[in-house]
C-alpha cells in the first residue's frame, strides 16, 4: 500500500520555526544569496540535519521546476583520466551535458568549461560540486547556476 501525498496551502506565519527556516534556506539557495547549504543554514541558525529533514517536504506555491543552466569552470591536470572522472561523476548525478570545451593552458594544465541543463536547485547541486572538488587532479573548480533554460 502506497502512502498518498496530500498538499495544503498554509499561511507562512503559522508554520513552526523549523519549517520557516527551511523555506528561508531554500530561498537563499535559489536566489544565490548563499552559495552552499552550510552557509545558508548558518545564516538562519538552523542545523543541517533539520534542513535535510524538511527540505523535500516544503515548497513555495509558485515554485517551478524549469530547467536551469549550470556552468562548471575547471582547471585540471593534463591527464585524460581526470577528465574522464569528471564526466563519469556528472553522468552518475544524471545531469544532462549541453557542451564541453577543453583547452590546454600550460604544459601541465587544461581548462574546461562544461555546461549542464538541470532541474536541480543550487542546494541540490552541492553534492556534484563537492564530489568534483574532491576529484584528484582538479586544481580549481567554480560552479555558476543560471536562470531558466528555455
Amino acid at each position: 500500500m502506497t502512502k498518498e501525498q496530500q498538499f495544503y496551502l498554509v499561511d507562512f506565519s503559522i508554520l513552526p520555526e523549523a519549517i520557516k527556516k527551511t523555506i528561508r534556506v531554500k530561498e537563499m539557495l535559489k536566489s544565490g544569496s548563499s552559495g552552499t547549504i552550510n552557509e545558508a543554514v548558518h545564516k538562519v541558525n538552523m542545523s543541517r540535519s533539520a534542513y535535510y529533514k524538511y527540505k523535500d517536504h516544503v515548497a513555495s506555491a509558485d515554485d517551478d521546476k524549469e530547467d536551469r543552466v549550470v556552468v562548471l569552470f575547471i582547471i585540471m591536470q593534463d591527464d585524460m583520466a581526470v577528465f574522464g572522472r569528471i564526466l563519469r561523476r556528472i553522468a552518475k548525478e544524471k545531469q544532462e551535458v549541453l557542451s564541453v570545451n577543453r583547452t590546454k593552458i600550460s604544459e601541465k594544465l587544461y581548462s574546461s568549461v562544461i555546461t549542464l541543463k538541470t532541474k536541480e536547485s543550487a542546494g541540490d547541486m552541492e553534492s556534484l560540486y563537492e564530489a568534483l572538488k574532491e576529484t584528484k587532479g582538479i586544481q580549481s573548480l567554480t560552479m555558476k547556476i543560471g536562470g531558466e533554460f528555455k
